[in-house]
């Protein structure tokens, strides 16, 4: 019998108590499973048997109960003399708790780049993995190196299994999910580009089938692949939840796609963006949120959006013809260039946020902000409240999709540093870089840290560099942040047997990556060389 287990293990949504463990492996009536204190499985703490589902795509998930807060467990699955890999988990604390350690990962495209990031981020500690979404992208693959399965858009069941099912082969991916657990919130890719409760941007009917039955697909695909303890486990499609971090800290996972949406106002959508009552997250979420937000039993509250936040808007005037030069997603629009996908697009919703924030920093209580999907790494002071900041955030970078300032124009980045460099509440950004986070949460501060990794290096995590750390202190009201120094990773067993190696396909991606980058500079040369010749011709006149 060949090895059933080509997808490897995982682990997710941990507790103080438990954590769910997951496999695959198809037509295979039962697996056993063990979970042990020590890498080498001898010092067992549970074990048993579970039957991998047929009508879940032959996944097994085990949620293994009784365990000690804040360690580290080792697992693995068996059946008939085969093995899985084995994979390293870790529950959360509970009670009393002086340190939280977060790795942030988001925007995957498998087929643009390879997922080395994933493989720096498996080298390094933390107590959790928070994905903050496009864990796939749903579209054909057309543009990268890499072909997607299937080589269309995904709308079904079937499409959607087929695309997780290619992602979580993949050696990086697998890496990340042996060493650490995750939880993961959902954004447009996971079921379709800047899609909404009722609908996507690209959805049609007549070609894709009833959108409801599309988001059920998408989201029940990812239940079999990436288990969450759902507030409802038969509603999929409510993905919402909050974690307890011990005494310390609070994670609060918002969907902000599925479950409240107003259409985007750039699309044509109604209501219009000024609109009060233009929804992001729904009346059930928004409700749920504030109360979360007014619990200082904790100090810190760490709040996990698919959409940045803060006010990403670019001081240029709306100008004709302005959006072929603007980055992905953003749009003259009402007179301003923004983003209207993020929470831009809903700024009422923002200032709903930004007054419950406020309440809370006012009780005592901090509020740290992650966010992801523009790919691209951003340091924010804010929101903002009558001037004042009432949050702090932290976007991460891309993993594997094209970088914001990369995606058109070559060079355009050095003009849009320029200009990101003008906003006041943003102390630091980057828009050229792939890379992860790392926030460091005690009692009396956060450190948010942004690791930038070329993924087509043979080992990412020896060649990554730090490309920022800034600190909020929890004495300090209004909230700021100061540049600091990274924090140490705590030192903890390690896995018995060495990851998976990189990609067969690695070298193939590395010669397209220089490929690409000849072009871009060769291309950014005939522009800078196209412009002095004009400036010329301009002084001769």
């Amino acid at each position: 019998m060949s090895n059933p287990f080509s997808h490897a293990v995982a682990s997710f949504d941990p507790t103080a108590t438990s954590v769910l463990l997951w496999t695959r492996a198809p037509e295979i009536e039962t697996l056993a499973w063990v979970v042990a204190t020590d890498a080498g499985l001898h010092d067992v703490v549970a074990r048993g048997h579970v039957a991998p589902d047929r009508d879940r795509d032959h996944t097994a998930t085990v949620d293994v109960g009784d365990l000690a807060p804040a360690t580290t467990y080792f697992y693995r699955f068996d059946v008939d003399g085969q093995t899985s890999p084995i994979g390293r988990t870790r529950t959360l604390p509970d009670g009393p708790t002086d340190r939280l350690r977060l790795g942030l990962v988001t925007c995957a495209r498998y087929s643009m780049a390879p997922l080395g990031v994933y493989r720096a981020l498996a080298e390094r500690e933390v107590d959790l993995v928070v994905h903050l979404g496009d864990y796939i992208y749903e579209d054909e693959g057309s543009k990268g190196p890499r072909r997607h399965e299937p080589r269309h858009p995904c709308r079904t069941l079937g499409d959607y299994r087929a695309r997780i099912g290619q992602l979580r082969r993949d050696r990086d991916a697998q890496a990340l999910h042996l060493r650490h657990p995750m939880v993961a919130i959902l954004d447009d890719h996971d079921v379709a580009d800047n899609c909404w409760t009722t609908g996507a941007k690209k959805h049609v009917d007549d070609d894709d089938g009833p959108w409801d039955e599309r988001a059920l697909a998408a989201v029940t695909a990812r239940q079999e692949w990436l288990p969450q303890r759902l507030r409802d486990q038969r509603d999929p499609r409510t993905t919402w939840r909050s974690i307890p971090i011990g005494d310390l800290a609070e994670l609060v996972l918002l969907d902000t796609r599925l479950s409240g949406r107003d259409e985007q106002a750039g699309d044509g959508g109604d209501p219009p963006l000024d609109d009060p009552e233009r929804s992001l997250l729904g009346a059930e979420q928004r409700a749920w949120l504030q109360d979360r937000l007014a619990d200082d039993t904790r100090p810190w509250v760490l709040v996990a959006s698919g959409v940045v936040i803060n006010e990403v808007s670019l001081p240029l005037p709306a100008i004709p013809g302005i959006n072929h030069f603007l980055p992905n997603g953003y749009a003259a629009l009402d007179g301003e260039v923004l983003h209207d996908d993020q929470w831009d697009g809903y700024p009422a919703e923002r200032s709903n946020l930004a007054r419950h924030l406020a309440r809370r920093g006012a009780a005592g209580g901090r509020a740290v902000l992650v966010s992801g999907d523009i790919h691209s790494s951003w340091a924010f002071e804010g929101p903002r409240l009558d001037g004042q900041p009432v949050a702090v955030e932290m976007t991460v970078p891309a993993v594997a999709s094209k970088p914001m300032g990369r995606a058109h124009m070559p060079g355009a980045w050095r003009a849009l540093d320029a200009l990101v460099s003008r906003l006041e509440h943003v102390p630091w950004a980057d828009v050229t870089r792939r890379g992860y986070g790392i926030i460091d949460v005690t009692r009396d501060s956060t450190v948010m840290e942004w690791w930038f990794v070329e993924p087509t290096d043979a080992d990412p995590c020896a060649d990554q560099w730090l490309g920022a750390a800034w600190r909020t202190d929890r004495s300090a009201w209004p909230p700021s942040l100061t540049e600091t120094d990274p924090t140490d990773d705590p030192e903890r067993a390690p896995l018995r047997d060495p990851l998976p190696p990189r990609p067969d396909d690695l070298d193939r991606l590395r010669r397209s990556h220089r490929r690409r980058l000849v072009l871009e500079r060769s291309a950014l040369a005939a522009l800078t060389v196209g412009a002095v010749v004009g400036a010329a011709r301009v002084v001769r006149r």
